[in-house]
């Protein structure tokens, strides 16, 4: 026995970090606690030491393994693609120790690096792969230490105070606990999504991006569709901080994956081919460039010496699916859907050269309904039918339901080679093809089946990175890509011309969804990243070309609105506009971007973040080019106590301006191409002289309507402030409470520059206003007339840089690391978030009172509570559960007349009711219950997971869109605030998937 009463023993082996906190404090002398027993003892270390350090062992030894940041994207901590491991070494006195080796080793791959402590006793290593890792140190005089099971996450850092045992006392002292789920050097505010959550949670389409809407702070986008809307763009699908979801960054395998034309994603991975991704919805490293809003990391499968790979199927079938309550067509649709896939990989050079590939095939066929009013349809069915119109494409409405499809192949390979101890070579190809016929957008319930469409996107990426270790202190980053983009829009009617009847029927060609564009990308960027003393130096640049070539055919099939069946019936369209000319844009943008940062620890309890970026994109020369984009960051990290963190951070954001916005300006700018719009008897002269048809040609005295570009174009950015604190309740379980305040500066938004003052409209000056017939929804509005500021244009529309945003967030979360067979994510977000424009086509409703469109933002949703676990059941038979829970509150919507009620000639249209403000209409509270269950079965070294998933698990009616149109009567239509879209019914999916 020792003079503390202790055993002697050759090896100690801790098992779980509750026996490092399990600490009787009630002496000076504190004693940890193991099972109840004494097992070691803690001397406490100078005054001036951070208090996580103040405990070191006194006799046989004390490894304190501190802080994995499961979640994080800090500053310039590590690489966009890999993870940082640091600590300190000290012998039993407390006296740091210089020049010690510590030892990493890949677990799955066999590769190593090494470091030495400085003259601190301090060691870094940066730039790790992702994975599990085993640690060893060893020096002369001392028994040697060694770590297993270290998880190395994207964008994290593991933390390790480590206390040498004299040579002797001890033959080794070895530790496999895991860290604490809480990183006290943190600044920013991020999460992870894992392999296990990947894999075993529910997700309907299998897209693992969709992950990001279970993390705190983040909420799903908005988007405005349907009858009034210019064009049929998606985005990514979800939005941080109130900002644009088109404001995102989506980057893969540290290079960036965006669609540059709509804002969306580009290439789709199986989630077989995701080993993690890393969500930054504040992330205040000066790495960070290209978004004004949230970043997405994903870090791809690598290949192992031990060859593994799975082979499933995931099939749906309507018969177990309920009845969508919203749909209004009799019967219940048809529905059959399967995927079917697999994955592997392995060694094709022992602890040298691996591969992974994936490939996922999915097939769907089913049924879509119509929502469209019976009496309605059969009213214009009857009349149609009759011939009138006889150059009016379409002559039947659809009713009851019609068929849909998609297919989609997604495949990927990967290469991954040791060039040597310190270089390594990464190579991988992705490639993905989707197909959705009939019923790719304009799905609202009052679009009839000819208003929808198709769409055909085509993908391939071909990356790769170099990765350089120079000494024990420096590593290099080199990355490139090269990748094109194929997308087809394609509506059901070709022809056209479109019809819209306010709230009641869209037909015909639509205004947007004919399209054909290609994007090809290249794109190299270099990152180094040096260690000196407490700093971590980071700097970097990037360069992204992106060539866009685009037919864009919006709006040459024309559009009628009229405002009533009566109306169409006599043929007096309320508008026409119709664009002439040429489609085709060529051009191409490219950005560039470099940064410095500085991650620094002050003082033992806090953590630095300084760093400064810049960004610039050139620009087609028709467009101001924008240089003045410095962007600084800092982050705070504070330590006050050995479970609590406290953060801080301010920085500026550039965003990157979408190419759909600046192709209207190069398309549409007077000589390339134009539009026409006309209102009132004109509109109806055009109708009939057309038979109900399209143009042939420009009419005659109609002026043209162009896109400009404001002289004064910038690049949107947005300011974030964030506050927050975080405390270790338990071993694995952290409770966080996290503000954000975001402000949108330099917003794209489209504005009518060529308007007269508006005049109130009366019954007396109607006539000469150019509206002989006022409806009642136009007397006593501000209306303007046909005058114009420069008589050679009917319409101006300037594509400025005027809009804004603020967004005010609390986060409270709850996360719970997998311990006893279950972990979770709980988190609730109270927020406001205003603007007064939520996309760059919204247009408002008096060009010359923009301070009236501030209201509540499109994206903003009051209350959201999010929650996810993965939970191994305490029975025989290895049953998990998956579940996933959704709650919000509802969505803000424009009411608008449905027509051009103040004649302002915008589009999408932006004249709302009398009475109303913008975005002063709400959808219901949205609740929705998702639930994998996974039965494993197992023989020898394979198992069958057998799966079963619930969507929308309790049927919960939750409508997601509602019909914005009141009508241009006193009354609204029947149909105003009806829902028209909303979460799916309840779907049951069944699989099988066999790893080996």
């Amino acid at each position: 026995m020792d003079n503390n009463g202790f055993a002697s023993m050759n090896t100690i082996d801790i098992r779980t970090m509750a026996d490092l906190y399990a600490v009787d404090r009630s002496s000076n002398h504190p004693r940890c606690l193991v099972n109840g027993k004494v097992r070691c003892a803690l001397a406490l270390s100078e005054p001036n030491q951070s208090l996580l350090a103040r405990y070191s062992l006194a006799q046989v030894f004390l490894v304190l393994l501190l802080i994995l940041a499961g979640v994080v994207a800090s500053a310039a901590q590590t690489l966009k693609t890999g993870g940082t491991l640091e600590g300190t070494i000290s012998d039993a006195t407390g006296g740091r120790i210089t020049g010690v080796k510590v030892s990493l080793r890949q677990v799955e791959t066999n590769q190593t690096r090494t470091v030495n402590s400085d003259d601190q006793g301090f060691f870094r290593a940066t730039g790790l792969v992702v994975g599990a890792y085993e640690v060893r140190i060893e020096d002369s005089g001392f028994a040697p230490y060694l770590h297993t099971g270290v998880d190395i996450g994207v964008g994290t850092t593991a933390h390790l105070d480590v206390v040498l045992q004299a040579a002797g006392v001890t033959t080794q002292v070895t530790v496999s606990a895991q860290p604490p789920p809480i990183d006290p050097s943190q600044t920013s505010v991020t999460s992870t999504v894992g392999r296990e959550k990947i894999e075993d949670l529910p997700v309907r389409s299998r897209n693992a991006l969709d992950f990001v809407l279970l993390m705190p702070g983040v909420t799903a986008s908005s988007q405005r569709s349907g009858t009034g809307s210019r064009r049929a763009l998606p985005d990514s699908g979800f939005t941080f901080g109130g900002l644009r979801p088109r404001s995102n960054n989506i980057s893969v395998d540290g290079l960036d994956n965006n669609d540059e034309y709509t804002g969306s994603s580009r290439t789709e991975l199986s989630p077989e081919d995701v080993y993690e991704y890393q969500v930054v919805n504040n992330g205040l490293s000066a790495e960070y460039g290209g978004a004004s809003g949230g970043s997405i990391n994903v870090v791809t499968r690598t290949g192992a010496n031990v060859l593994h790979g799975d082979a499933y199927i995931f099939v749906q079938n309507g018969l177990l699916d309920a009845r969508d309550p919203i749909e209004t067509a009799p019967g219940r649709p048809d529905f059959n859907r399967y995927r079917i896939g697999s994955s592997m990989g392995g060694p094709l050079v022992k602890n040298r050269t691996f591969f992974h590939a994936a490939v996922e095939q999915e097939h769907n066929r089913g049924q879509n309904g119509s929502d469209i009013d019976s009496s309605v349809a059969s009213a214009l069915n009857s009349f149609l039918a009759a011939g009138s119109f006889p150059r009016l494409r379409t002559r039947q409405i659809t009713t009851g339901f019609f068929p849909i499809a998609q297919a989609e192949t997604e495949a990927s390979g990967k290469l991954s080679h040791q060039i040597s101890s310190q270089n390594s070579l990464m190579l991988r190809y992705a490639f993905t093809n989707t197909r959705k016929p009939g019923d790719a957008f304009n799905t609202l319930g009052l679009d009839d089946a000819s208003a929808r469409g198709s769409s055909f996107t085509s993908d391939h990426a071909l990356v790769g990175s170099l990765v350089s270790v120079f000494g024990s202190q420096g590593v290099g980053d080199l990355r490139f890509q090269a990748a094109t983009r194929r997308a087809v829009l394609r509506t059901n009617d070709q022809t056209g011309p479109g019809i819209d009847i306010t709230g009641l029927v869209d037909f015909g060609r639509p205004f947007a969804g004919n399209s054909h564009r290609r994007e090809n990308h290249y794109q190299a960027s270099y990152t180094y990243v040096q260690t000196k003393g407490r700093h971590l130096w980071k700097a970097g640049g990037t360069v992204n070309r992106v060539k866009s070539r685009a037919t864009v055919l919006d709006g040459f099939g024309g559009i009628y609105r009229f405002g009533s069946l009566a109306d169409f019936f006599a043929g007096r369209p309320d508008s026409f506009r119709q664009a002439f000319g040429d489609p085709n844009t060529n051009y191409a943008v490219t950005s560039y971007g470099s940064f410095v940062q500085d991650h620094l620890s002050l003082v033992p309890r806090v953590t630095v973040d300084l760093g400064v970026r810049y960004d610039f994109e050139r620009l087609p020369t028709v467009f101001n080019q924008d240089t003045n984009n410095f962007s600084p960051r800092i982050g705070v990290a504070f330590n006050p106590a050995l479970r609590w963190v406290l953060r801080a951070g301010y920085g500026i954001f550039y965003d990157r301006h979408i190419l759909a916005n600046l192709n209207r300006a190069v398309a549409e700018n007077g000589t390339h191409g134009f539009e026409q719009v006309a209102n009132g008897n004109i509109a109806a002269n055009l109708f009939t002289g057309a038979g109900g048809g399209s143009l042939i040609s420009p009419a005659i005295g109609v002026a043209p309507s162009i896109f400009r570009p404001d002289p004064r174009t910038a690049t949107p950015y947005s300011q974030q402030t964030s506050l927050g604190a975080e405390h270790l309740v338990a071993a694995d379980l952290t409770a966080s409470v996290n503000y954000l305040f975001v402000r949108g500066v330099k917003l794209s938004r489209t504005r009518s520059a060529n308007l007269l003052p508006p005049i109130v409209l009366t019954l007396q000056n109607a006539g000469s206003l150019g509206i002989p017939n006022p409806t009642p929804q136009q007397i006593g509005r501000e209306v303007f007339g046909l005058g114009r500021s420069d008589a050679a244009f009917n319409d101006i529309f300037a594509l400025e840089n005027s809009a804004s945003s603020t967004y005010n967030g609390l986060t409270l979360s709850l996360t719970r690391r997998t311990s006893k067979d279950i972990e979770f994510i709980a988190s609730y977000t109270l927020s406001k978030t205003f603007d007064d424009a939520s996309d760059f086509d919204e247009q408002p409703q008096n060009p010359f009172d923009l301070r009236a469109e501030r209201a509540v933002s499109n994206q903003h949703q009051q209350q959201r509570f999010a929650f996810n676990a993965l939970w191994d059941l305490p029975i025989p038979g290895e049953i998990r559960l998956a579940p996933i829970i959704t709650v919000g509150t509802g969505r803000p919507t424009d009411p608008l007349t449905g027509l051009d009620s103040n004649r302002s000639d915008a589009f999408p249209l932006s004249s709302r009711s009398l009475g109303f403000g913008r975005n002063s209409l709400l959808t219901q509270r949205t609740a929705n219950v998702d639930l994998g269950v996974i039965k494993t079965v197992r023989f020898g070294e394979r198992h069958l997971d057998v799966i079963a998933q619930f969507f929308n698990l309790f049927n919960h009616v939750s409508a997601s869109a509602i019909n914005p149109f009141f009508g241009t009567g006193p009354v609204p239509l029947a149909g105003f605030g009806r829902p028209v879209q909303g979460i799916s019914a309840r779907q049951i999916q069944l699989a099988v998937n066999l790893e080996y």
